[in-house]
């Protein structure tokens, strides 16, 4: 996790006894583990916004993070001066990418959940970039909130949380927002992959261009019981590893994403879907490229490409030509 962003939730939380969260970590949990944040707003009662913050805010931060720096490296020279946070929480999205891109000045951040916005709020102020400080928020629908256009537009984890019969508009609205990046990410499960497929196919079809993770805009090849998912691992905090009862000093965050701006970048002859497969003498590879999904074994005899494949990495691009 980037120092500020954790010393800002540290500062948030330090007067706060572990057995203060450990109630409302619970039931933010369940509600959770069984979806009951689909749809509709609850509310959040006492303690579960700072509970979200300790337990759920770093393993965002770590994946919208590792997926804009997949942005700057695609589009190197990109210099976005804004972001639209969409469903920002505690505004994890908007420290993720001023981490990434310092060329960013001006953030608008759109939360419906009060008590929410008002944590982000002060995390900003207690926090060292002077632009979290100023950050606009609105406590409003992301789904359909009417915001300025901005170079680059997240709507990280909130897909999800919509209708399904609100999605549709929503992603219309935010595309419309977009006046360089669209980025969308969700947990990396077979649902979580279904609605960024559906997603995928209705902005190539009111002209967006996909930047990652595909390397095509063709339809997508996964097919069956399979779905591209990617992961990042994120060391926890004492207090991280207390509330969620977990043994092991770090998590893997699993999850989905797919960026669409207007114009393409040069993107990669082909991603990794799968790790690796090492071998004695040679390597193989599950691929997703411009003709589909390809399974490829690398020999030693290749030189240079199998050294590439040897070093390479679950959800990395590769040239192999």
């Amino acid at each position: 996790m980037n120092a500020t962003f954790e010393a800002a939730i540290e500062r948030e939380l330090g007067d706060l006894h572990r057995r203060d969260l450990r109630g409302p970590a619970s039931v933010l949990s369940e509600r959770y583990r069984f979806g009951d944040v689909t749809g509709v707003s609850h509310g959040f009662a006492s303690g579960q916004a700072q509970a979200y913050l300790a337990t759920r805010a770093p393993a965002t931060f770590a994946a919208t993070r590792k997926v804009l720096a997949e942005l700057g490296s695609l589009r190197p020279g990109w210099a976005p001066k804004s972001i639209l946070d969409l469903g920002a929480g505690p505004g994890t999205a908007t420290w993720a990418a001023v981490a990434v891109f310092p060329s960013i000045e001006h953030a608008e951040l759109v939360e419906r959940e009060p008590e929410m916005a008002a944590l982000g709020i002060r995390l900003g102020r207690n926090g060292l970039p002077d632009l979290l400080a100023d950050s606009a928020w609105t406590i409003a629908d992301a789904a359909e909130v009417t915001t300025p256009k901005s170079d680059l537009v997240v709507a990280a984890y909130i897909l999800g949380e919509l209708r399904h019969d609100r999605e549709r508009s929503a992603l219309e609205r935010w595309w419309g927002a977009a006046r360089g990046e669209l980025l969308l990410i969700e947990p990396g499960t077979p649902a979580g992959f279904e609605r960024l497929r559906a997603a995928r196919s209705a902005l190539i079809s009111w002209g967006a261009q996909v930047t990652a993770p595909c390397p095509h805009d063709d339809a997508c090849p996964m097919a069956g019981s399979d779905w591209c998912h990617f992961a990042v691992r994120l060391e926890r905090s004492n207090l991280h590893r207390e509330l969620k009862g977990a043994r092991l000093g770090y998590e893997d965050e699993k999850y989905s994403y797919l960026a669409v701006s207007a114009s393409r970048p040069c993107v990669p002859v082909a991603r990794l879907v799968r790790s690796p497969r090492p071998h004695k003498g040679h390597v193989r590879l599950w691929l997703c490229e411009a003709g589909g999904l390809d399974e490829r074994v690398i020999s030693r005899r290749e030189g240079e490409v199998y050294r590439r494949a040897r070093a390479a990495r679950w959800g990395d691009r590769l040239e192999l030509n």
